[in-house]
């Protein structure tokens, strides 16, 4: 039963992470959208857009450990 808990733990923490890019990635988002400064505008943006990309790769990921 122990390496059952570990197992679920280790996949809760996982979750929690690339939730949090996402939420992440949202505030940059609209800290691009509401910057009145064009070249910020595009900074935030392109971190937005990296942070997106991050947590599109462990949601795939996700998925892949239910196909396990």
């Amino acid at each position: 039963m122990e390496e059952y808990e570990e197992k679920v733990c280790w996949f809760k923490k996982y979750i929690k992470q690339s939730m949090d890019l996402l939420t992440d990635a949202f505030k940059w988002k609209m800290m691009a959208e509401y910057c009145d400064d064009e070249e910020m505008k595009i900074k935030y943006s392109q971190v937005s857009d990296t942070l997106f990309n991050m947590f599109m790769v462990e949601h795939n990921n996700i998925g892949e450990i239910f196909k396990k």
